[in-house]
């Protein structure tokens, strides 16, 4: 296990381990290079999770987990998604694997006005047993967008 110490201008001083580290084979769109990623979260602010980039501390994104969002959120990943992060490919071409067991599903938060938005049509699945991760885009349509109301519930964005 290698410890380090990650430098962020958002968060400070990050002692990390290569046991906590996920791997995003591809990349997250429009960041390709993000291949390691450390995972941040702050008691006081759980359940929002910090994806700080491993080799260029100064990006960060933010997620949660999707059924903060939408509890009743299912996830659909095709057959290579599967693949790509080291789940069993199914036989009918498509697999659902059980988030919080196999996998975790975050949805990236997006800054919008005042307020935030989320697009669960293209979450991060990570695998929990090699931390592997992708952003997959669901066979099944999946593209519901939300917003944080002033009040602090997450609605179905026009």
């Amino acid at each position: 296990m290698t410890r380090e110490v990650v430098a962020s201008p958002l968060l400070g001083e990050i002692e990390t381990s290569s046991e906590c580290e996920m791997s995003f084979p591809f990349g997250i769109p429009g960041f390709e290079d993000m291949r390691r990623v450390i995972p941040v979260e702050i008691p006081a602010q759980r359940p929002l999770v910090y994806l700080l980039h491993a080799d260029r501390p100064e990006i960060c994104f933010l997620a949660l987990p999707v059924f903060v969002i939408d509890p009743h959120f299912k996830l659909t990943m095709t057959e290579d998604e599967c693949t790509a992060i080291g789940l069993p490919a199914p036989s009918t071409g498509a697999c659902e694997p059980r988030i919080g067991d196999e996998v975790l599903c975050l949805a990236l938060l997006i800054p919008s006005g005042d307020s935030v938005r989320a697009n669960l049509g293209t979450p991060l699945v990570i695998n929990l047993r090699n931390l592997r991760g992708i952003q997959c885009c669901p066979p099944d349509g999946y593209s519901a967008g939300f917003s944080l109301s002033a009040e602090g519930t997450w609605e179905h964005a026009c």
